[in-house]
């Protein structure tokens, strides 16, 4: 039996929220340490570089920008966030704060295809996978996930992916004990960028689903970010580290293109770009906990401005 395109698919729900804050703490997050990260900014910050974040919308906020272009995929509803996890996903993305936003030079798009309940259609979220790579996005985060494969998602990640944007989708909260598989579709599929979450410390956050379709595993426990009553708020979840590694991705490519590398441009490619850059966790070499292992932004960076890239 064919799944049927209007069936829900639910978005992956923080598994944790910790509080609200007005304004960003005083001290640095645990993700994004300002020793590291202000150095990193010294050179890249993804000016240049277009992310779309598909996921519940986006409430204005004063830490991000306007996007430059909006849809909403869900009948009846606006672009406007009213469940909060789309605003969060854009803060991390590129929000204008360093200590939340990841690439804060970067410039958004917000795609609404999950409702303000947290859930959308297959066909709804495959549409937006289309709209984007119409638009020539360079990066889509997608922290949404379901139990069922839908062949057109599949397939618009992979043309994405061809088309060499990087496609960063959460691999869920359903935690991993090291045997069988948990991560949810579209991360599934092994079309895109699948992406497992970590804790302060440098482990496997206890929620992260594992399988071995996972890519790699980036920053997902107690992440501060955008809430939609113009403060912040953490959240925690495989959610919170898919927009990580897409603000990392637009990091990637505003480099490459200053250095004057060629653009990774197939799915191949990009993988490969993630497995030789990655530092190894886990078990030796790829596992299902973590992937290829954790992105380290400032080796990636070092990298990308010394070597000419002809091994990919």
């Amino acid at each position: 039996m064919k799944p049927d395109p209007n069936a829900p698919v639910y978005g992956i729900p923080p598994d944790l929220e910790v509080g609200m804050l007005s304004q960003p703490l005083a001290q640095e997050t645990w993700h994004l340490p300002r020793s590291t990260w202000r150095g990193i900014r010294d050179r890249v910050t993804g000016k240049g570089t277009v992310c779309a974040v598909l996921d519940t919308g986006m409430t204005s906020h004063p830490a991000l920008p306007k996007p430059l272009d909006v849809r909403s995929f869900i009948s009846g509803e606006s672009i406007i966030d009213g469940n909060g996890h789309g605003t969060h996903c854009c803060g991390t993305v590129l929000g204008r704060d360093e200590d939340i936003g990841v690439a804060m030079g970067a410039d958004l798009v917000v795609g609404k295809v999950l409702s303000n309940r947290g859930s959308g259609s297959s066909s709804g979220i495959a549409a937006g996978v289309r709209w984007a790579t119409e638009l020539g996005v360079d990066v889509i985060s997608m922290s949404l996930g379901g139990g069922s494969p839908y062949q057109p998602t599949i397939n618009a990640i992979r043309d994405a992916m061809n088309a060499g944007i990087w496609v960063v989708i959460a691999a869920g909260n359903s935690g991993f004990s090291g045997r069988g598989n948990t991560i949810g579709w579209p991360a599934r599929s092994n079309e895109g960028i699948c992406t497992g979450a970590t804790k302060q410390g440098g482990g496997i956050a206890n929620f992260s689903s594992g399988g071995d379709q996972l890519t790699w595993a980036c920053p997902g426990e107690q992440i501060l970010s955008c809430s939609t009553n113009g403060g912040f708020r953490y959240m925690s979840g495989s959610s919170m580290a898919t927009p990580f590694g897409a603000g990392l991705a637009c990091l990637i490519i505003e480099l490459m293109r200053r250095e004057g590398n060629a653009a990774i441009q197939s799915r191949d490619a990009i993988h490969a770009f993630i497995k030789r850059t990655t530092k190894d966790a886990g078990s030796p070499g790829h596992d299902p906990s973590f992937g290829h292992g954790i992105p380290q932004a400032d080796q990636i960076v070092q990298l990308l401005a010394n070597d000419d890239l002809s091994w990919l």
